[in-house]
């Protein structure tokens, strides 16, 4: 049973979620974020696009619990928090080519050489997200680690991802672009963001 908004627990699924009997029109566009955090992009996403529909991943519970709250409480009904690991979660929750966009910002690093396989955007997971993409679904990015971007966009690209900045390069911040709350710190100290907006 797929977790409601007052319910966080680990999915179990025997089948696809039905995302219009959940979401009802918005579920015509489905989007993903993987590791909400303390939920900034999520609340605000929810709030600015009523016509799409979110479901936010996010592996630590007590994050999951609290932006659940507080999406229950602002009568956000387009956005569906659940607490689970995304890289098991994405492939039982969503049907190939059913995502219009996947929103991944500041993964973690996993700075230790010993620990770099539990970084999230390895091959493999680059294969699935685009794999879950619709024709020109968007995969938006963003990192406050140089080598991470280096690496996410190399691995990306070999995976058959379009970069709409060109090979290699980096994207500029879009007008209306919604920060996380770990990035709203960066606007203010002005900290790099390296952002990456790919299409399948």
């Amino acid at each position: 049973m797929i977790s409601s908004a007052d319910d966080i627990a680990p999915i179990a699924l025997d089948e696809l979620p039905d995302w219009r009997a959940r979401f009802g029109p918005a579920a015509g566009r489905l989007e993903l974020e993987i590791g909400s955090g303390h939920g900034g992009f999520a609340l605000a996403f929810a709030r600015a696009h009523a016509d799409r529909a979110l479901i936010a991943i996010e592996q630590r519970r007590a994050f999951a619990e609290t932006l659940a709250d507080r999406a229950d409480r602002r009568g956000l009904t387009n956005l569906l928090v659940l607490h689970g690991d995304a890289r098991l979660l994405a492939p039982r929750l969503f049907a190939p080519r059913s995502l219009a966009a996947v929103h991944v910002h500041f993964p973690d690093p996993w700075w230790k050489r010993r620990h770099e396989a539990r970084r999230l955007l390895d091959e493999r997971m680059c294969q699935l997200l685009r794999g879950l993409l619709s024709q020109g679904g968007l995969l938006d990015l963003r990192t406050d680690v140089e080598e991470y971007a280096l690496g996410a966009v190399e691995r990306l690209e070999a995976a058959g991802f379009e970069n709409e900045a060109g090979p290699g390069r980096f994207a500029e911040p879009g007008p209306d672009e919604i920060p996380s709350s770990r990035e709203k710190r960066y606007l203010v100290t002005g900290e790099r963001v390296w952002r990456i907006r790919l299409r399948r």
